[in-house]
């Protein structure tokens, strides 16, 4: 498996990933009653807030590459 292929297949996965933070860490900063008692207090508004702040940069960068990653490798590939 070359690495465009590598690429392609973790970086929708790593995406979902982030955004599945990102939600439950929004979720934890509006609703943070409920979140700290589903995650036996592990996730405090604080955290949330804290947790999410710093998702922000990440989840912009990796949505980018997601909705660029196929044009270069077609356009490496000459299609």
């Amino acid at each position: 498996m070359d690495g465009w292929r590598l690429l392609r297949k973790v970086i929708p996965w790593l995406l979902l990933a982030v955004l599945a933070l990102y939600i439950i860490t929004g979720f934890g900063i509006t609703e943070f009653r409920t979140v700290e008692a589903i995650t036996f207090g592990l996730l405090s508004k604080n955290l949330s807030f804290r947790i999410h702040d710093a998702l922000a940069v990440p989840f912009i960068v990796l949505l980018v590459v997601h909705i660029v990653l196929p044009y270069i490798v077609n356009k490496k590939r000459g299609v």
